[in-house]
């Protein structure tokens, strides 16, 4: 069976990229400046496009995220399509 979309990230990465978006300030601004370079900080070296903000859109508060965290990481654990589950987009 074909997937939808891209596969998501490993659980364990994903793990490690929320709990440094909950925590870390300049691990944050590093990511939304530059989300491959900073999931290569965190072991991850595949493509990630699903990862990256969209134009203009900024990432979730660490309050935000820690309130939908079991949403999220499902989203970058499972097939994915091309919207970032961290942006602070309408629904999150």
């Amino acid at each position: 069976m074909a997937q939808d979309g891209p596969a998501g990230l490993p659980p364990g990465i994903a793990k490690k990229l929320l709990d440094k978006l909950e925590s870390d300030e300049a691990f944050r601004a590093a990511f939304a400046k530059a989300p491959a370079d900073a999931l290569r900080t965190l072991g991850h070296t595949e493509e990630a496009p699903c990862i990256a903000l969209k134009p203009g859109a900024t990432l979730a508060s660490p309050a935000q995220i820690k309130a939908q965290r079991s949403k999220i990481e499902a989203l970058m654990v499972g097939i994915q399509g091309y919207d970032c589950a961290l942006s602070a987009q309408e629904g999150y």
